[in-house]
């Protein structure tokens, strides 16, 4: 079977151009199957036999697009950027300009100053427009782009053919007025639209860059005893290599030599760090903790635990449906209709109108196309995001796509991961349970003093205690470390120890019944204990664990009454898991749970309605792109946050319930919106067309149709500010 080819695409503006460009390659006889990812800017087609590459290409280009295969798609994305925002810094300032000199300054040759201002931004800055709209005619097609062509380039040829030629006009008795000022605003108002989807996008491209950043690029390789850093990418399996304290481990591989203790949370979402020795396996990606290492590499390129993350999150934005634009679809017909109505009113003036009949067809067919053009259209859903989403960052929620905003109100399942995001994802020293005369405060100074001499991360959580009760440590002898069981030292000529349960019994002593119990409630408490003891027998209970965050309970209240099902999901244990859901309210829970399968979980929940999955780490990256709708908390992991569509900027869980409510406000307010973009134009166009005309003589004037299209935008405009008020 063939290999897969994957070919950067350029020139893609929405959804409706990846479907066309999916459509046409599918019709190819050698291929299997295309898919085409408009986020990712990229083809991925299934040859059915070799398949020549300039076929395809060819093909492409064929439909108005183009491959760009050297560029790097950061290094695409971000040039596309800079051009949409160039393109409307030029436009909306020369269109500010074409304002002042329509409204307010009358120079000679008025006219002809507006049309040379007008002119670069109707065919320079707005040719992306007129290019989509000429591709979709090809194919007998019609989007927003068509919408925007057909109306501005009505406004703005009629207005050229009244700058030439104003006796013919007036000749009718009809105003000489001219629309650049419409044509070029409509254009940069557009213009802006893109450039802020374009910004939205780049985020996507960077979470990936960010996955493939997490390997370092050189490591330490022992080859016949001596160290060589090379390249990661130029390991194979079986090379011994060497990972140092606080390095991040370069490549999947086995322990050979040495035992540490590794930061697996991009994997697991734990923030507990495990325990390594020999014959343990580590992964591509993870921190080192104090320990030096040896591993032999057991896996390379793409079949690395890192480099199926990163597939995931890729392929996860090919499954993750874009949300069809409503404005899209009522253009694909509305454009076809005006259009029409256009050429029968035309034809209808000049051959039953009155003379001068070629002048009063020119004007109806003009007058209809700039009653219809979009400028309302086009604000309808951009002014509504964009105060949205400015009330939105006022509560601390960053919402970085216009589609999450839209889905989120039919939100059914939303799935949490636990650490960092229910949880407060840090360790903490939990309690201390005296079993013998010690008091908290003598307990502490000694389990401190002993820890500080470790590498366990278990010592982090007893500094912070010690230094918030102001106890200092004292000196500790002939200190050892037994790995994954725990430490042994001499404090003031007394031996101590501390570790698990295994350690302690390995001494061949046994817990007495209360303590065994009480060992064992805290272990299925999803804590972790710790006995310390001496030669008379134990002398306290210590538990380390990660706090519950203290809304957990009252979000997932929240959404229940909302009707929304919450489910969450882990990398730790069945008693880990199990508690902390008891604790917040959730009735489902998985638990044991790797990236991958948290993935998978998360598209069998899709299923089932609009889903919203919430996370923090690493290893949420690829559920967040696959959810419907990603939520990164926003004390996470970078590549959470550029992964997922929301932000909850101050890690603030309460404000996901705040996030539903402003969804469903937003859509109610779009809706209303798009109802006053189209209720003028619709009532306008028949009066534009002449209907009124053999009744009372009226008929609407290119003014009239421009005046229309102003209140209409100020209805949308108005109507979008509302949402400022909006309350939790």
């Amino acid at each position: 079977m063939p290999e897969k080819i994957e070919l950067p695409i350029t020139g893609m503006n929405c959804a409706a151009c990846a479907a066309r460009i999916e459509k046409e390659l599918n019709k190819m006889e050698d291929v299997a199957e295309a898919r085409v990812n408009f986020p990712l800017k990229k083809a991925v087609i299934l040859p059915k036999r070799d398949l020549e590459l300039k076929e395809v290409i060819s093909r492409i280009r064929d439909i108005g697009y183009d491959v760009d295969i050297e560029d790097d798609i950061t290094v695409r994305a971000k040039k596309e950027e800079a051009e949409l925002r160039k393109d409307f810094t030029w436009s909306i300032s020369l269109s500010v300009i074409i304002m002042v000199f329509s409204m307010w300054m009358v120079l000679p040759y008025n006219n002809f100053v507006l049309l040379g201002l007008a002119l670069p931004v109707q065919f320079y800055f707005g040719l992306r427009f007129h290019r989509s709209a000429l591709t979709g005619l090809k194919h007998f097609t019609a989007d927003m782009n068509t919408l925007i062509s057909v109306g501005t380039s009505a406004a703005f040829f009629y207005s050229s053919f009244v700058t030439f030629f104003p006796h013919v006009i007036s000749a009718a008795g009809v105003s000489t007025m001219t629309y650049f000022d419409s044509s070029a605003t409509i254009i940069s108002l557009i213009l802006l639209g893109r450039y802020f989807e374009s910004k939205a996008k780049t985020r996507t491209y960077t979470a990936i860059k960010l996955l493939y950043e997490l390997a370092p690029k050189e490591c330490i390789v022992l080859r016949d005893g001596v160290e060589n850093r090379v390249p990661t990418d130029s390991l194979e399996v079986g090379d011994m290599v060497l990972i140092r304290p606080g390095e991040k481990v370069p490549i999947d591989g086995t322990v050979i030599e040495g035992n540490t203790y590794v930061d697996e949370s991009m994997i697991t979402g734990e923030s507990m760090p495990v325990h390594k020795g020999p014959r343990d396996e580590v992964i591509g990606g993870t921190i080192n903790g104090k320990g030096a290492v040896t591993i032999r590499t057991t896996r390379i390129g793409s079949d690395t635990v890192l480099a199926k993350v990163i597939r995931l999150v890729e392929e996860a934005q090919f499954t993750k449906a874009p949300v069809q634009r409503l404005a899209d679809r009522v253009a694909g017909v509305f454009v076809p209709i005006v259009i029409a109505i256009g050429i029968c009113a035309f034809l209808v003036w000049f051959f039953l109108g009155p003379e001068p009949r070629i002048t009063n067809a020119i004007l109806s067919f003009v007058s209809v196309l700039i009653i219809a053009c979009p400028c309302a259209l086009g604000l309808a859903t951009p002014t509504a995001i964009m105060v949205a989403t400015g009330a939105g960052a006022r509560r601390g929620i960053l919402i970085k796509s216009a589609e999450a905003l839209e889905l989120t109100n039919k939100t059914r399942n939303v799935l949490f991961d636990k650490t960092g995001t229910l949880t407060e994802g840090t360790i903490v020293l939990a309690e201390i349970i005296p079993l013998d005369h010690y008091n908290e405060e003598d307990i502490l100074r000694v389990a401190f003093s002993l820890e500080r001499q470790s590498e366990h991360p278990f010592s982090e959580a007893l500094r912070k205690k010690a230094q918030e009760l102001d106890i200092p440590p004292v000196a500790v002898d002939n200190f050892g470390a037994m790995a994954g069981r725990g430490i042994m030292g001499a404090i003031d000529g007394v031996p101590y120890r501390m570790g698990n349960r295994t350690f302690y019994e390995e001494e061949g002593r046994h817990l007495e019944d209360k303590v065994s119990r009480l060992y064992e409630a805290k272990e299925n408490s999803a804590a972790s204990p710790v006995i310390l003891w001496n030669d008379s027998g134990p002398i306290a209970l210590l538990t380390f664990s990660d706090t519950v965050r203290e809304e957990s309970a009252g979000v997932v209240r929240d959404l229940k009454a909302m009707g929304i099902e919450p489910v969450m999901i882990t990398g730790d244990s069945q008693n880990g898991a199990r508690t902390i859901s008891e604790r917040v309210g959730i009735d489902t829970y998985f638990y044991r749970i790797l990236p991958d399968k948290k993935a998978s979980i998360v598209e069998d929940f899709k299923k089932k309605g609009i889903t919203i999955m919430v996370g923090d780490g690493i290893n949420d990256a690829p559920s967040l792109a696959a959810a419907d709708i990603g939520v990164a908390m926003g004390k996470g992991t970078d590549i959470a946050i550029e992964s997922a569509d929301v932000v909850l900027m101050k890690g603030q869980l309460s404000r996901l319930a705040s996030l539903i409510r402003l969804s469903k406000r937003t859509i109610r307010i779009i809706r209303q919106n798009l109802f006053w973009a189209f209720i003028y134009n619709v009532l306008g166009i028949p009066v534009a067309f002449g209907a009124l005309y053999p009744f009372f003589g009226i008929r609407l004037e290119p003014i009239y149709g421009a005046a229309a299209m102003v209140v209409s935008s100020i209805s949308v405009v108005s109507n979008s500010l509302r949402l400022r008020l909006f309350k939790e």
